[in-house]
């Protein structure tokens, strides 16, 4: 019995100072006035940086310094933020001392899609972003036949009238992204009207047809073969197009 006791005695003490420290850090928290405020951009690009982060907030009146911490709701800022275009996560607290930390991390593009009726980035997760006038990500651009309502659907393995899907050639522009030869080489991508691929080479002066995104990734190893062991031998600049559409053969043609 005395051992029950005497563990409901600890526990009691516990709950208590654990109540007195809580009221004691709210009651401090309460009275804390910003001294400092510290802004860390996180990602690969440079969309945003602490300049135009703290002009945003400045613009819309979202005052940080020397004021009441208890009287800031930092759910509503880190809202805010997210709503930057550039901005996939934020995340916003403070410390007893005074300084309120602001975190971002920047949303990645993968490709950059310039057409009649687009200009812009698709991320990481597969969804339009706009340009910046601040920064240009340098990526693989994608080009062609397709309409800006391509770009926005909420299916993304939807298919076009041309057959293909925003999915797929995310998909495929990651391939390229990953792999050790392409994504140094293929510069651009074209979409032609009945929806061919065609790949714009860094090197070379000539034009790679695809065709369609069928066993894109054996239709590639053909080429890679060939660069590898048939251009170190035949100059390519004699070729204006390789045609690797029929996926049993590569047409070379010369210039």
């Amino acid at each position: 019995m005395k051992k029950i006791i005497f563990k409901i005695l600890q526990w009691s003490f516990l709950l208590a100072y654990l109540i007195i420290a809580l009221s004691f850090t709210n009651s401090k928290r309460n009275s804390i006035i910003s001294e400092s405020i510290s802004i860390k951009v996180l990602g690969k690009h440079d969309f945003l940086n602490n300049e135009i982060v703290e002009n945003l907030l400045n613009e819309n009146k979202i005052f940080l310094d020397s004021v009441n911490i208890a009287n800031l709701d930092f759910n509503k800022i880190e809202e805010f933020l997210e709503n930057i275009p550039y901005v996939k996560n934020a995340e916003v607290y403070n410390n007893l001392d005074g300084g309120i930390n602001i975190e971002l991390i920047q949303r990645n593009p993968v490709m950059r899609v310039i057409t009649e009726q687009v200009n812009l980035y698709i991320d990481e997760d597969c969804n339009p972003m706009p340009l910046s006038e601040n920064y240009t990500a340098q990526l693989v651009v994608l080009t062609g036949n397709l309409e800006n309502e391509f770009f926005y659907e909420e299916n993304k393995s939807t298919p076009n009238r041309q057959g293909l899907s925003l999915l797929e050639l995310f998909n495929f522009v990651n391939f390229l992204n990953s792999h050790e030869l392409w994504a140094s080489q293929v510069e651009q991508i074209y979409i032609d009207e009945n929806g061919d691929i065609e790949l714009v080479p860094r090197l070379g002066n000539h034009v790679i047809i695809l065709g369609n995104l069928e066993n894109y990734e054996y239709k590639l190893k053909k080429i890679e073969t060939l660069y590898l062991k048939g251009f170190n031998i035949v100059d390519w600049e004699k070729y204006s197009i390789i045609n690797l559409k029929y996926s049993n053969q590569v047409i070379c043609k010369k210039r």
